[in-house]
């Protein structure tokens, strides 16, 4: 069980359990995505040792947390990829299903979630 904690100076990071609760996160994350079959086309030929480092990273930084993302914008890394509306909102059910697997209690799973929303522009290509 993840420790959360609702106190508003610990970051979500923190609250979402740090460095090993992003690493399970990310696990758990694309093993839905890749047994998903309305979206793991997009993972054909990808490198996903690779791309998991470079998620772990974002969303430690995007959650408050000590790492550096150093990847492209992403915008850059989605375009020409032609993720949809669905395809996306289909990422946020897993990713929110995941959190709820690793114990993350949900007023910061909504937090989370909230966060990866905003992105949403930036991904999605075909509206």
């Amino acid at each position: 069980m993840i420790a959360n904690r609702k106190d508003s100076s610990v970051s979500l990071y923190e609250q979402v359990g740090g460095e090993a609760a992003i690493g399970a996160l990310v696990d758990s994350f694309y093993h839905r995505m890749l047994a998903d079959p309305e979206v793991n086309e997009w993972f054909r030929g990808i490198d996903l040792n690779r791309l998991k480092a470079h998620q772990r990273a974002f969303l430690a930084v995007g959650l408050g947390g000590p790492e550096a993302y150093d990847g492209r914008s992403m915008r850059t890394a989605h375009t020409g990829l032609a993720i949809t509306q669905d395809a996306y909102t289909t990422a946020v059910a897993h990713l929110t299903e995941a959190l709820i697997q690793l114990g993350v209690d949900e007023p910061i799973v909504c937090q989370v979630i909230k966060r990866i929303e905003t992105m949403r522009a930036a991904i999605v290509e075909v509206r």
